[in-house]
């Protein structure tokens, strides 16, 4: 059997069961004919589904997703371990002190997850598709590559066509960036102009460019960072090339249909309302405790906030405090759960105080550490909510271009959009701006969203200490690649003293 023949038959064997063809499949398939009949039959709209289903669960989960990884090992999220549960073996102390392992099994899920991602998005391309859906299968490819690149600094790649009989091509550092960013850049005006935010659009690729370009001199050297005057003009230039899209009211980006309710989300995970149920109900779980309201039952009581990312916030701002609609009717605030909680008839809850410190990785109370509520919870549909998870949005792109301006010298533009920024959430704006302040306001604003491990890594102070948490080696701003994976595979090595 040739390369080409094997191709086709696995990819007919992932395509097709339970079907009249299960004799044929048996046997082998020669190109031709498979061609053909992959042409004629491929359902492009089950495939691509299949793509974009990888999302979820590799980006929102309390287990080996991206955001796990981005907000424990930063500053901002904490989970110890409590009478409720949590200590899973240490994973979640590994990621918050910067002493992970190579066999850490949440590295492991993470790192197959997301290039399962990228195999099934290749998958769409050994089929012809149409230029539209090409372009969209290889933008959601070029997703998952960035994250593998941002999180291991190794990127499996296989062209279209490729023997899987044979070991990947591993790109590397500035080869694997300017290699997604081609990709990106060749593609976008094949991409629709308009559509949901939970579908690959020419915006959901100017604000992963502008992603890419910002943290291009980070991916050439994890420590110590260039930040070039024409990498800074490429994240100008893309959020400037976005249509449509304006700041909204903060806490319209997290409710239930906030596809609908705001025009700020850019790319995102789609949640259908009482249809599907996706990895939001675990981020609920994680959060809450029993005796708290939630849309499909008890809590588990794990994740809480950092004291470091609470005290960010000033006084009056919204994203700290906020009496929701949803959340009041239940006894409860958006933002921060800040001390003293109540049930939906304004009775003080026995024993749920919550405290701002967590003093403790092992063995910490149930009520240590504030907690967040990012995302309003969705009470008409308890099975399946109608909240989409943001990936890209409108202020994100503003607080990136502030920050190009800001390396270029720009300082009075970049302040200015910093500003607009803080004025829509309750606060004055600032009269300065310095690195310090630019992560400060990025904490602010999009905290718990999956970004703040890539954000301290770019300023420089990731190796840095907090509760409960060490200066730590530069080693740990990669993660190992598992071992398995390492031995499989001759072009990957592990990452540096792992």
């Amino acid at each position: 059997m040739n390369k080409k023949s094997i191709i086709y038959t696995l990819a007919l064997s992932a395509v097709f069961s339970c079907t009249d063809l299960d004799e044929e499949l048996k046997s082998e398939l020669p190109k031709e004919t498979a061609e053909e009949f992959l042409k004629a039959n491929v359902d492009f709209s089950s495939l691509m589904e299949t793509v974009y289903r990888d999302f979820d669960s590799r980006y929102i989960q309390h287990a080996g997703c991206v955001w796990l990884f981005q907000e424990i090992s930063g500053d901002a999220a904490i989970v110890p371990s409590r009478p409720s549960g949590w200590d899973n073996g240490g994973v979640y102390r590994q990621l918050h002190t910067h002493t992970w392992v190579a066999t850490n099994p949440y590295v492991q899920s993470l790192w197959r997850g997301l290039n399962k991602g990228i195999f099934d998005a290749t998958n769409i391309l050994n089929f012809a598709p149409s230029a539209e859906l090409e372009a969209e299968a290889r933008y959601l490819r070029a997703f998952f590559m960035y994250s593998v690149l941002d999180l291991f600094d190794q990127v499996p790649f296989r062209e279209p066509g490729d023997n899987l009989l044979e070991p990947s091509v591993v790109l590397r550092g500035k080869e694997a960036v300017d290699f997604i960013i081609g990709e990106v850049e060749e593609i976008v005006l094949d991409l629709p102009t308009q559509g949901p935010a939970y579908r690959a659009s020419r915006n959901a690729a100017y604000g992963l460019l502008a992603k890419l370009y910002l943290n291009r001199g980070v991916y050439e050297n994890r420590e110590n960072p260039q930040f070039t005057a024409a990498d800074m003009q490429k994240v100008i230039q893309n959020v400037e090339a976005l249509e449509g899209k304006e700041l909204d009211f903060y806490w319209d980006n997290f409710v239930p249909n906030n596809n609908n309710a705001s025009t700020e989300l850019i790319f995102t995970i789609e949640g259908q309302g009482g249809v599907r149920s996706h990895s939001l109900w675990v981020w609920w779980h994680a959060i809450f405790p029993t005796e708290m309201s939630l849309p499909n039952g008890g809590g588990w009581n794990g994740f809480s906030s950092t004291p470091e990312v609470y005290d960010l916030f000033e006084e009056g701002d919204i994203r700290r405090y906020y009496e929701h609609p949803i959340t009041k009717a239940q006894g409860y605030n958006a933002g921060f759960l800040a001390g003293q909680q109540y049930n939906k008839n304004g009775e003080p809850l026995p024993n749920v105080v919550f405290t701002k410190e967590v003093p403790t990785l092992v063995g910490a109370t149930l009520w240590n550490g504030y907690r967040p509520v990012k995302y309003i919870p969705d009470y008409e549909n308890p099975g399946a909510a109608d909240n989409d998870i943001v990936l890209l949005r409108y202020a994100d792109m503003l607080l990136m271009k502030a920050e190009a301006q800001y390396r270029l010298g720009n300082n009075e533009e970049a302040l200015a959009m910093v500003n607009q920024v803080r004025e829509r959430n309750n606060i004055a704006g600032l009269t300065e701006l310095s690195e310090k302040i630019l992560l400060e306001e990025r904490g602010r604003e999009l905290f718990w969203e999956g970004h703040r491990r890539q954000d301290m890594i770019r300023f420089g102070t990731f190796l840095g200490s907090w509760t409960l948490k060490e200066p730590s080696d530069a080693k740990y701003l990669l993660f190992p690649i598992p071992p398995a994976d390492v031995l499989s595979n001759p072009n990957l090595d592990q990452n540096p003293e792992f």
